[in-house]
């Protein structure tokens, strides 16, 4: 059994396709888990396309989709319909989900509101004895207790982590987690912050002393146009936790 984790897909469709292709993690079969961390659509032209995509995934019990900042601003237009989120449309290209949401045929629509809202903030697993956490951003214990106050679903899709921050370090629980693996921020930023060399031309995975991230900007793929270096480096990336194998598109 794997366990394969990716994010912040971004409409890119035909990127997730061909990155599927390649890790071929046995879903059907049972023998294999897929875990994607949100930001689904937005960005990318196809962007209700992987929606549909990643919810036809999600009907198998050995997919978990988890709920990102982008998810929570698409759930929250859906629920405000005559006010327009100027902020999601045009800053963060919502209008590329939006437009073709409001097309949709009803049964669809309601479909997918429903699915954003049953998304979680987090999931957990354990691999030979080492628990793992992931999330969006952050990290998300529930509302229990002080951690309902140290740790809120607004941190777990929007908080922006550095290189070398600890996501745990105001957790005192019991358990004891060897990392997050999370997307949001797109990796490049944690290898200028660190001053390390990225291993590769294109972005990559970070792996980090407390945190791992997996965003590889696969949302400037198509916007060589306004930047031509962002887009350059893009990919879609995906981690396989039990020998950290990465997988790009």
């Amino acid at each position: 059994m794997s366990t394969y984790v990716v994010s912040d897909l971004h409409g890119a469709y035909d990127r997730f396709i061909k990155l599927m292709d390649i890790m071929a993690p046995d879903i059907e079969g049972g023998k294999d888990e897929l875990y994607i961390l949100g930001d689904y659509g937005d960005w990318g032209e196809k962007s209700i396309e992987t929606i549909r995509y990643v919810m036809e995934l999600d009907r198998s019990e050995h997919v978990h989709c988890i709920k990102g900042n982008h998810d929570l601003m698409f759930e929250e237009q859906i629920l405000k319909p005559d006010y327009l989120d100027a902020n999601w449309y045009y800053s963060n290209m919502g209008m590329k989900t939006w437009d073709a949401y409001c097309k949709l045929e009803s049964e669809e629509r309601e479909s997918i509101a429903s699915w954003l809202k049953d998304l979680k903030y987090s999931l957990e697993f354990e691999i030979d004895g080492e628990l793992y956490m992931v999330a969006h951003a952050y990290p998300y214990f529930g509302n229990r207790g002080n951690l309902g106050y140290l740790y809120t679903t607004h941190d777990a899709v929007w908080m922006r982590l550095n290189w070398d921050s600890d996501p745990f370090s105001d957790y005192h629980g019991r358990k004891r987690y060897r990392a997050l693996i999370c997307g949001h921020t797109i990796t490049s930023r944690y290898f200028i912050q660190s001053g390390l060399n990225k291993p590769f031309e294109h972005n990559c995975i970070y792996k980090g002393p407390h945190f791992i991230g997996i965003d590889c900007g696969a949302k400037c793929i198509e916007y060589s146009h306004l930047w031509a270096r962002e887009a350059k480096e893009a990919r879609l990336g995906a981690l396989r936790i039990e020998d950290m194998k990465e997988f790009y598109a």
